[in-house]
């Protein structure tokens, strides 16, 4: 059994028994269904991976509905609180040997996944009680965490798919066996660039007082102490605990939590309530498995929400780890406010939507303040949120914050290279998968609306400081008081400059920026590398000469 101990720390794994199960099934199943053929056509490929992602949704969700024992479950929820003190060791520099990065996460995911589907299922109070069943657990676990990997992997086939044209082909091997392949060069490159991005995610940049400003939110919003709020649930733990049992995997019942705050603090019940549910995961919330892949960043996720409600024997249970509560404020804090995202009960408190909005509204700034600081160390001439430009002599200023442009976040002046660089600057949520990948790219490139697109806006404000450089120059002649200014040669080109590395920044027409290579990209030491790649076609070796935007047709 692929069960591996990492620092006294449990971590399921999975082998090939599990692939030669279910990869065998799936591969019958897509030959069935459409023949044991070559596949190539854009169109054709993406109704393929998307049945074999639903079938393999179909084969998680039969295994999960096959489990009706709260054993199961916090034997889960076990293996999930072992992985955060993992995890957490791993953010204080203790690097995990026994199992890749990318593993580590998948399985981390896998388990919050099967937790939240247990919301769905009327539970009984038995529990694992031989070796046996405790072998059954987890022959069923590794089997979960091979289909789940599979669904996410099909998942992201899909995004790339939609983001690429002609991305993928679909075939089969003598054997019947389902294979998924890059089309054109793109494999070659994807091995290339996707490493080369890892450092990006290191240097990217984060409000770091965003949890001490949350937290104070929420006690100002709600009137509790948040601490206070947590702890509550641990002693009540401690509490029903028999001398017998493992603490951590205490349940309780969800009513008591508001009924504490009301009493210490003397707030609204209702208000209570609402507290609590804005971090329950329970039947009536949770999201279908199809949903939970597709939607990684919805706020009715266990990575938001830490408490879990089963039913058991008729009973509403809740089974709240204390990694898990401080991870969920973690990630709200992180990954969520600064994009107007809160628990959907929270929005009914104004002060907590207020606080919200106004994170939204100034996240950019983050990433704004770190380019000007930049700026500012190199002596670059440069203008920041411009709306209008101050003109010579008497004139009024130009006014730009309309139809004819719209602000803009940057325009940077290189005098070496001649060039002028207009910026839009996009504080982007951390993605590490291809769905967050291509909600980040429709909004580069949104084909249904293209004037909502950031290409397009970013276009128009390219266009406008081209046909109007001697007003970028006068401006520029002002604010530095400089009358040696000219810009009457410069080339002006438009970039992004982002938080965290995305797909688009392969595959955009404009070039993508991040914080780690904005420094010496802006000096003109930093450019998008061109490849020559060697391909076979027809049993013939031909060189191809590949330059960005990387995963087009050539």
């Amino acid at each position: 059994m692929p069960k591996i101990y990492i620092r006294n720390k449990i971590v399921i794994t999975y082998d090939y028994t599990a692939r030669e199960k279910y990869w065998s099934a799936l591969s019958k199943h897509l030959i069935d269904k459409y023949g044991k053929n070559e596949y190539t056509n854009h169109q054709k490929v993406e109704k393929i991976l998307i049945e074999a992602f639903n079938f393999l949704v179909g084969e998680f969700k039969t295994l999960i509905g096959e489990e009706n024992s709260i054993g199961f479950f916090t034997y889960v929820y076990w293996l999930h609180e072992e992985s955060l003190d993992l995890f957490a060791e791993g953010l204080s520099g203790k690097k995990i040997e026994e199992i890749s990065e990318t593993e580590f996460a998948m399985y981390r995911r896998i388990l919050k996944l099967i937790l939240e589907q247990g919301c769905d299922i009327d539970l009984t109070w038995k529990v694992s009680e031989t070796e046996a069943d405790d072998l059954a657990m987890d022959a069923k676990i590794q089997e979960l965490l091979y289909i789940g990997s599979w669904m996410y992997v099909f998942a992201d086939n899909i995004a790339y798919q939609k983001m690429v044209e002609e991305c993928y082909k679909i075939s089969f091997d003598e054997f019947g066996s389902l294979a998924v392949d890059w089309q054109h060069h793109y494999g070659i490159l994807y091995k290339e660039l996707l490493p080369l991005i890892e450092e990006d995610y290191r240097k990217a940049t984060l409000d770091e007082n965003a949890i001490q400003e949350l937290i104070a939110q929420i006690e100002a919003s709600f009137n509790i102490d948040y601490n206070y709020a947590g702890g509550i649930i641990w002693e009540i733990k401690k509490h029903h605990t028999k001398e017998y049992d493992v603490e951590n995997l205490q349940s309780i019942e969800p009513y008591v939590l508001p009924l504490n705050l009301v009493n210490q603090f003397q707030i609204s019940e209702e208000n209570a309530k609402i507290f609590y549910d804005g971090l329950t995961i329970s039947r009536k919330n949770k999201l279908t498995i199809e949903d939970a892949v597709l939607k990684p960043h919805s706020m009715q996720r266990y990575m938001f929400r830490p408490i879990l409600v089963y039913n058991i024997n008729g009973v509403e249970r809740a089974l709240i780890g204390e990694n898990k509560f401080k991870e969920s404020i973690l990630v709200l804090a992180t990954n969520a406010i600064h994009w107007n995202s809160i628990p959907y009960e929270w929005q009914k408190i104004k002060t907590i939507q207020d606080f919200i909005n106004k994170k939204g509204n100034e996240h950019d700034k983050i990433l704004e303040n770190k380019i000007e600081q930049i700026l500012k160390e190199k002596g670059y001439f440069y203008c920041r949120n411009i709306k209008s430009f101050k003109q010579l002599g008497k004139q009024g200023n130009i006014n730009i914050d309309n139809e004819l442009a719209g602000e803009i976040d940057f325009i940077v002046v290189n005098y070496e290279s001649k060039k002028i660089y207009v910026a839009d600057v996009k504080y982007n949520r951390v993605r590490y998968e291809a769905v967050g990948y291509r909600m980040d790219y429709t909004q580069f490139i949104n084909t249904e609306k293209p004037h909502k697109s950031y290409e397009s806006k970013l276009y128009k404000k390219v266009n406008w400081i081209s046909e109007n450089l001697q007003i970028v120059e006068n401006h520029l002649k002002i604010i530095y008081n400089n009358s040696e200014i000219n810009l009457a040669a410069f080339q002006v080109e438009g970039i992004f400059i982002i938080n965290t590395p995305t797909f688009y920044m392969f595959n955009g027409n404009y070039k993508a920026i991040t914080l780690k290579q904005f420094s010496s990209f802006i000096d003109g030491e930093y450019e998008y590398p061109d490849f020559c790649i060697l391909l076979e076609e027809n049993n013939d070796e031909i060189f191809i000469m590949v330059k960005h935007p990387y995963f087009k047709k050539i």
